[in-house]
C-alpha cells in the first residue's frame, strides 16, 4: 500500500535548474515530463518539482539544451565538393545506360530487318521477333541510378545445335534440335499450361531455352515431355517414351542426390503428377507419383510456401523467385502451393490411400483462406479455378475420410451397432449430397466462360461419383434402395461424358492423353463404374443394358481411345483390365458376389449358392479404389478358375439363385438369356 507523503518529505523536494552556459537554453519542460511525452508544470509549482514528480516523491530537473557546434567554412566546402562528385558519377553512369539502351534498340532494329530474310526458318524468324528487352529492363535502366544489366535473348541461333539428356544409361540418349525444343514449349503453352497455370505470363514469351535449362534441367525436360502427349511432332508417342524414362532417372538425380534449391523443382514435380509417367511395371498402389507428392510436399514445406509473409526465413541458398515483381512472386508460390494439395488429394484418393496418414496432412492458413474466403472474392480467373478446385479436393478428401471410417467398422473391432453404422452411412450420403449440390450453386457462376464452368462442373460430378460408388459396398438396404443408387450412379457417368462433350467439342477438340488428372481420372472412373454395371444382373430391362453398353463406348471410344494407337502403352494397365473382365463369364461373377467371409453364409439349406447383390465386396475401406481391385480380383479368380482341371471347375453355373437379384427364372426367362449370352460391352 503506498503510504501518503509527509509534509516534510514535501519540503525535501524541489525543482532543480541547471545554470545555463553560453549558447544553452534552459526547457520549460523537466527530464521526466519530456521522456513520457506528459505535460509539465514546473514553471507554476517553482520552487517545488512539477505535479508528476511530486507524485512519485521525485526532484524535478528541468531540461538543457545546447546548441550544435556551428561548421567553419572550409567543412562546408568540402562536404558540397563531395556531393558534386557524386552527382557527376551518377550523371555519368545515366549517360552510359542511355547510349547501352539506344545501342540495344538500334541491334533490334537490325533484327527486324533480317526477319523480312525469307530464307531464315518460320520458328527462326518468330524467335529473332522476341527479342525486344523487357518493359522492366526498359524501365529500370531509365528510372534507376544503380548498374542494371539488360537481358536480352542470345542471338547467335545454329539451328543444328542440339538439346540431349542421356540420365538413363539402359536407354538410348534423347536429343532435339533448338527449332524443336522451341516448338515443344511454344505448344505446351498453348495446350497445356491453362490446366497448371503455376506460371506468369511472361514467362515463356521471354524464356532463353539454353539458360534455362542451365538453370533448371528437371523442368525443362518436364515441359517438353509433356508437350510430347498431343502428338505436336512425328513419332511423339516413342519419342516420350525413351524420354520418360530418362526424366525418371533424372528426379532421382535431381531430388534425391543432390538437394533441390529451387522452386522448379516443385513445378516439375507438378507436372509429372499432373500429367503422369506411365506405370507399366509397378503395382497400382505403387504409382511414382505417390513418391512425387511425398517430395513435393516435404519441399514446399522447407521452401516455406505455406509462409509468404516470412519467406526470407526459408529460402537460404534457395532460388524462390519466379518473376521480378514480388508480389506476383508470392501470388505464383501460393498457386504452387494450393496445386501441391490438389494433386495430393486427387492422387492419395484414387489409389486409396490415407491423406490424414500418409506424409502429413493438416490444413494451414492458406489452403483455408483459399478455400473460404478467397473462394467469394473478385480475383482472376485463373485464382477462381484454382481456388475452387482446391475447395472440391478438399470436400473429396473429407468424404472419404467419412466414409472409410464407417466402412472399416467391421465386425473385429465394433464401436457402432450394425443398424447404427448403416443410419450412419445413409446420413453421410444424403448430407454429401446436399454440400455438393450446394457447392455447384456456389461456384458455378453463369457469367463466367464455358471453360471454367464446365470444368467444375466435371469435378463436382466426379465427387458424386465418389460417394455413390460407397453405395456399393455392403449395407443394410434393400435391393430397390440398391438399385436407386444404381440409376443415380450411371446418370452421373452420363452427365460426366455430356459435360465433356460439351466443353472439348470439335472446335475445342483435345486428346485423352492431354486431359490433367482432374479430368482423365472421372472418365476412367466412369468407364469402369459402367462395366461392372453392365457384367452384372442389377438393371430392370435389356434396354437399360444397352444404353450403359452405348455410354461405355462414348466414354471409351469417343474419349479414351481418341488418340492414336501409338500411345496405348500410356494406359495399358487400364486397357487390359477393361479388356479382360469382359471376357470374364457373367454367372461366375455373380456367384462371388458373397456377402461376406463366413463362408456359411455363401449357400442355403438347399446347398444353393446364394451370392448378393453387393458390387463391390472385397475390400472394406477406400473404395473409389477398391472398384478396380474388384475388378482385377474378379478376373483373377476366372482365370485361375477356368485353368482349373477339376470337374466342378463350372459348379458356378449350377443352383443360383437369380432371386436374390430380383429376377422370377419363370417370368424373366429372355432377360436371365440375356445375362447369360456374356455380350461383349466392345461395340
Amino acid at each position: 500500500m503506498i503510504m501518503p507523503m509527509s509534509s516534510h518529505s514535501k519540503q525535501r523536494l524541489r525543482l532543480i535548474i541547471p545554470a545555463a552556459s553560453r549558447g544553452a537554453k534552459v526547457l520549460k519542460t523537466c527530464t521526466r515530463c519530456r521522456k513520457h511525452k506528459t505535460k509539465c508544470d514546473a514553471l507554476i509549482t517553482n520552487p517545488l518539482p512539477c505535479s508528476h514528480c511530486a507524485k512519485k516523491s521525485m526532484n524535478c530537473t528541468l531540461e538543457l539544451m545546447t546548441k550544435a557546434p556551428e561548421r567553419s567554412s572550409i567543412d562546408l566546402v568540402e562536404k558540397l565538393a563531395s556531393e558534386v562528385n557524386e552527382l557527376n558519377e551518377v550523371l555519368d553512369r545515366i549517360i552510359t545506360r542511355k547510349s547501352k539502351l539506344v545501342e540495344s534498340l538500334i541491334n533490334r532494329g537490325k533484327t527486324i530487318q533480317l526477319i523480312t530474310n525469307k530464307t531464315l526458318p518460320k520458328l527462326e524468324r518468330a524467335r529473332r521477333s522476341s527479342l525486344t528487352p523487357s518493359v522492366s529492363a526498359i524501365q529500370s535502366c531509365i528510372s534507376s541510378p544503380e548498374d542494371v544489366t539488360i537481358i536480352t535473348k542470345n542471338v547467335t541461333y545454329n539451328q543444328f545445335d542440339t538439346f540431349t539428356i542421356s540420365t538413363n544409361l539402359n536407354q538410348q540418349s534423347f536429343s532435339l534440335t533448338y527449332e524443336q525444343a522451341y516448338h515443344l514449349f511454344s505448344n505446351y503453352e498453348t495446350n497445356f499450361n491453362k490446366f497448371l497455370p503455376i506460371f506468369p505470363d511472361n514467362f515463356f514469351p521471354n524464356l532463353n531455352l539454353e539458360t534455362f535449362k542451365l538453370e533448371n534441367e528437371l523442368l525443362f525436360w518436364c515441359i517438353i515431355l509433356t508437350s510430347f502427349l498431343n502428338d505436336p511432332l512425328e513419332n511423339s508417342a516413342s519419342n516420350y517414351a525413351i524420354l520418360s524414362e530418362h526424366i525418371k532417372s533424372l528426379v532421382v538425380e535431381k531430388c534425391w542426390f543432390q538437394t533441390p534449391r529451387s522452386v522448379y523443382v516443385i513445378s516439375a514435380l507438378l507436372i509429372l503428377t499432373t500429367w503422369p509417367l506411365p506405370n507399366l511395371d509397378s503395382k497400382i498402389a505403387d504409382n511414382l507419383c505417390i513418391k512425387f507428392i511425398s517430395t513435393m510436399k516435404s519441399l514446399s514445406l522447407q521452401f516455406g510456401l505455406h509462409k509468404l509473409d516470412f519467406i526470407e526465413e526459408f529460402s537460404h541458398k534457395t532460388k524462390m523467385n519466379i518473376s521480378q515483381e514480388v508480389n506476383l512472386n508470392n501470388l505464383i508460390r501460393e498457386r504452387i502451393y494450393k496445386f501441391v494439395n490438389i494433386n495430393s488429394n486427387y492422387w492419395l484418393i484414387n489409389l486409396g490411400l490415407s491423406n490424414n496418414n500418409y506424409n502429413g496432412f493438416t490444413q494451414d492458413y492458406i489452403i483455408n483462406k483459399a478455400s473460404n474466403k478467397d473462394l467469394y472474392d473478385k480475383t482472376s480467373e485463373s485464382d477462381k479455378f484454382i481456388n475452387s478446385l482446391l475447395k472440391i479436393s478438399i470436400i473429396q478428401t473429407k468424404l472419404n475420410e467419412n466414409m472409410n471410417d464407417l466402412i472399416g467398422n467391421n465386425n473385429e473391432n465394433i464401436t457402432l451397432l450394425p443398424n447404427q453404422i448403416n443410419t450412419c452411412k445413409l446420413i453421410n450420403f444424403n448430407m454429401f449430397e446436399i454440400i455438393l449440390e450446394d457447392l455447384n450453386r456456389t461456384l458455378i457462376n453463369n457469367n463466367n466462360p464455358l471453360t471454367l464452368n464446365n470444368l467444375l462442373k466435371i469435378s463436382i460430378e466426379f465427387s458424386k461419383l465418389q460417394l455413390f460408388i460407397y453405395a456399393f459396398s455392403k449395407s443394410d438396404i434393400s435391393l430397390m434402395d440398391y438399385k436407386i443408387y444404381i440409376s443415380k450412379i450411371i446418370s452421373s457417368c452420363c452427365k460426366i461424358l455430356s459435360l465433356y462433350q460439351e466443353h472439348f467439342s470439335e472446335g475445342n477438340s483435345i486428346s485423352f492423353n492431354q486431359l490433367p488428372i482432374q479430368y482423365s481420372f472421372p472418365i476412367e472412373l466412369s468407364t469402369m463404374v459402367l462395366i461392372r454395371v453392365f457384367k452384372s444382373p442389377i438393371l430392370n430391362m435389356i434396354s437399360d443394358y444397352k444404353l450403359v453398353k452405348e455410354k461405355f463406348n462414348e466414354f471409351y471410344k469417343g474419349i479414351i481411345l481418341s488418340s492414336n494407337d501409338e500411345w496405348k502403352f500410356l494406359h495399358a494397365k487400364f486397357f487390359k483390365v477393361l479388356e479382360k473382365f469382359d471376357k470374364v463369364d457373367n454367372i461366375f461373377i455373380m456367384s462371388k458376389m458373397v456377402t461376406n467371409t463366413n463362408t456359411n453364409s455363401n449357400s442355403n439349406s438347399n446347398g444353393d449358392i446364394v451370392p448378393s447383390f453387393f458390387l463391390i465386396n472385397k475390400l472394406k475401406s477406400y473404395l473409389v479404389s477398391s472398384l478396380a481391385y474388384e475388378l482385377i480380383w474378379l478376373i483373377y479368380q476366372y482365370e485361375n478358375n477356368n485353368n482349373d482341371n477339376n470337374n466342378n471347375s463350372t459348379d458356378y453355373k449350377q443352383n443360383l439363385n437369380w432371386q436374390v437379384f430380383g429376377v422370377n427364372e419363370s417370368t424373366n426367362g429372355e432377360f436371365i438369356q440375356y445375362i447369360q449370352s456374356n455380350e461383349s460391352i466392345f461395340n
